[in-house]
């Protein structure tokens, strides 16, 4: 999934602004609703909304599931406004859709949140049994950004356990053991990230293979 992949080059940036703004914001645009008392206006619209989705011949739990893909496409047009009420709406749904709280995790994250607090939701996210992949990729990958290198490379390990193809497991692996100065392992990862089709800075793999003094091909 190549969904969220523009917030790449910002997120170690965004992540350390903080939270000032997010008191400010309106409940449907906070993770679980901020865990907020709801006026009768807004617990009538939830029940309308939950209404509607069974009206429609859906359980929760898939009516969840299409909410969820649906905030990731406007996450994809860079809409976060709409993707976290389509998150939100999802969690509504069924709280133990892991997916929701991965949707909620990188939206905090590009909007500044605090590392303790995107950590928090993606804790959250990979504590559920129903979730994708690559939310442990996901997961990995900010662990990475906060030096959790040994951390990054369990979630990043269970990403592969769940699915042997996960989309960039193997490439963020690699850069782990790139960080830890383990440019052979780097080499490998980098070699198996290119056979499975992940994402590949341009001349890492042979920058790599050439600090391992081993072959790029």
């Amino acid at each position: 999934m190549k969904r969220h992949y523009w917030l790449i080059a910002s997120i170690i940036a965004l992540l350390a602004i903080g939270s000032a703004f997010a008191e400010s914001r309106p409940i449907n645009q906070l993770p679980m609703y901020g865990d907020r008392e709801k006026n009768e206006a807004m617990k009538s619209a939830d029940a309308a909304f939950i209404a509607s989705i069974e009206k429609g011949g859906l359980s929760r739990e898939d009516g969840a599931k299409q909410v969820i893909k649906s905030g990731w496409s406007y996450w994809a047009k860079r809409d976060i406004t709409t993707a976290m009420l389509r998150f939100n709406q999802a969690w509504l749904l069924d709280p133990e859709n892991g997916n929701a709280y991965h949707g909620f995790a990188l939206v905090t994250s590009v909007r500044g949140g605090s590392p303790s607090e995107v950590e928090r939701l993606f804790k959250l996210a990979v504590s559920k049994s129903k979730v994708d992949p690559v939310v442990f990729v996901d997961y990995g990958r900010f662990l990475w950004t906060q030096k959790q290198l040994e951390d990054s490379l369990v979630q990043l390990n269970k990403a592969l356990r769940l699915s042997s193809t996960a989309f960039n497991a193997r490439s963020n692996i690699s850069f782990v053991h790139f960080l830890k100065g383990d440019f052979g392992n780097a080499c490998n990862w980098a070699k198996d990230a290119q056979k499975n089709g992940d994402e590949l800075e341009r001349g890492y793999l042979e920058d790599m293979c050439r600090r391992a003094g081993k072959s790029g091909e």
